[in-house]
């Protein structure tokens, strides 16, 4: 509940940030910025997905208060991490000479160079505490980190509107930018710090052989986890930057701006339970787990259902509202934006599952398989059909469906639930349905709205309760006999109780 409060609050804050940047500093910064984030973010990669596979592996000694094993799981992770840290620098140095190739025209906006430089700082500092973060998840305390970050997040964002507004300098902007994950981070481990009194000097006994043979095992899986995540959704800003051109990366920008905070909001509240499924995968058979997966399975397409529909038929509106009409993409950018985002986040909960199963040792040749196609259809769409945001969007779409779509939950039922995955296809399919029928009914609807009522305030309500009367009622005609809907009503039951 409290992961569910502060993601609300903290909702607000892109959109007033990203607001006050295009009105001072303009589209061209806009798209120069997400263009670094992804480049950045592609050479995060060095991070080898260690992160995930030690809180894979902190669950126990979390259970059994073993505060010496605690220990040297964080040793190795800080260390680890340094190093990590000093990697990324060294790749982000060598990356600045070919900044040019992405940026053609708008190189020649001020300061380009520096204000990479500033990103590439904020991306290497967050390595030298955001480890901390890991014993808070592990530990189900991720609300600690919560309410820090939203603390410093705005009193960052009031610093950032004065300081734009008054000087309109992109460095100062870029700095003040990174420096609001650094002060969380720095936050963050002084709590950490303090509530586990981890004593660094105490514990020097090393991991045995076969701890760290799972350790690698894990790290090597998670890595081209990690890897395809990243170049299928981080490489999207670069390719749209090398085949068009920056201003189309930063209207694509604003339509994910909007998706992140969607995004970021449905991680917190799916992620929220990883703990939870940690310690039952400890203490319950893999029946009770597969049934759990279910359960949550079907919340996690409750709210992605709803976190669609409304991409599809109020993005226009937020768009309109928030920076002004000429900003709005075509309808099927828009449409291909919600699809891609469904069949990317349907997955959601699987990946919790296989951090809490340590199944990602399995899933490396489908990862490098994810990133191959994602590629190749990017890059068709993109040189030879000349497609724009749609064909990058197209490609992972394409790399989704025919991938990790089928691979991700033939992985978790086989190795994980020792089952046969053919039951999670059903639900799938059915859900999918679900989602398309609702679409389709909305499309009618949304005509007639736009003939009838030109006021975009009025739009955006109507489009809103249209939504949520036509989501609730599909998804209770559909779903109404399964235990996944009784279970969702136990838990809004349970919800309404407590407020």
């Amino acid at each position: 509940m409290a992961t569910l409060i502060v993601s609300i609050l903290i909702f607000p804050l892109q959109f007033i940030n990203r607001y006050y940047m295009v009105r001072y500093l303009g589209v061209t910064y806009l798209g120069i910025t997400s263009l670094y984030s992804n480049i950045l973010s592609v050479l995060s990669l060095a991070d080898l997905g260690i992160g995930t596979a030690i809180i894979f592996m902190m669950y126990r000694p979390l259970a059994e208060n073993d505060r010496r094993k605690i220990t040297i799981l964080m040793r190795y992770y800080r260390t680890i991490y340094r190093i990590i840290a000093i990697i990324i620098f060294t790749l982000g140095i060598f990356v600045i000479p070919f900044l040019r190739v992405f940026l053609h025209s708008s190189i020649n906006y001020p300061h380009v160079y520096i204000i990479f430089f500033v990103y590439l700082m904020g991306t290497v500092t967050s390595y030298l505490f955001s480890y901390n973060q890991s014993l808070l998840y592990a530990d189900q305390q991720n609300r600690i980190y919560s309410w820090i970050n939203l603390a410093v997040c705005y009193v960052m964002m009031i610093v950032q509107i004065v300081t734009v507004k008054l000087f309109k300098d992109p460095i100062l902007y870029a700095i003040l930018y990174v420096f609001t994950s650094f002060v969380t981070n720095l936050f963050v481990s002084f709590y950490v710090n303090r509530r586990y009194k981890l004593d660094y000097k105490k514990y020097r006994e090393k991991l045995s052989y076969e701890e760290l043979k799972e350790l690698f095992a894990n790290v090597v899986g998670n890595m081209f986890l990690r890897m395809s995540g990243v170049i299928v959704t981080g490489t999207d800003s670069m390719l749209l930057s090398a085949f068009t051109n920056v201003v189309q990366v930063g209207f694509y920008a604003n339509y994910l701006t909007i998706i992140n905070v969607i995004q970021q909001l449905m991680t917190k509240v799916i992620g929220a339970s990883t703990g939870s499924i940690g310690n039952y995968s400890i203490e319950q058979d893999s029946s009770e787990a597969e049934n759990l997966f279910y359960k949550l399975q079907f919340l996690n397409f409750i709210i992605l259902n709803f976190a669609c529909l409304s991409i599809m038929f109020l993005s226009k509106d937020v768009i309109t509202i928030w920076l002004g009409g000429k900003y709005v993409l075509p309808k099927l950018d828009v449409f291909l934006i919600a699809l891609s985002f469904y069949f990317m986040n349907y997955r959601m909960l699987g990946w919790n599952f296989v951090a809490v199963y340590g199944l990602a040792k399995y899933m490396k040749l489908f990862s490098v398989n994810e990133v191959i196609v994602n590629f190749v259809a990017s890059f068709i769409f993109l040189k030879f059909i000349h497609l724009g945001i749609a064909g990058v969007v197209l490609g992972t779409i394409c790399s989704t469906i025919l991938t990790v779509g089928w691979q991700d939950p033939y992985i978790i039922f086989h190795y994980g639930f020792k089952a046969k995955v053919l039951s999670y296809f059903k639900q799938y399919l059915v859900c999918l349905f679900a989602f398309f029928l609702e679409m389709l009914i909305l499309f009618v609807f949304d005509r007639t709205i736009n003939v009838t009522i030109n006021n975009v305030y009025i739009h955006f309500l109507m489009c809103l309760f249209e939504i949520i009367i036509i989501g609730i009622i599909m998804i209770a005609i559909v779903f109404h006999r399964t235990n996944e809907f009784k279970f969702m009503l136990g838990l809004i039951n349970k919800i309404v109780k407590r407020i």
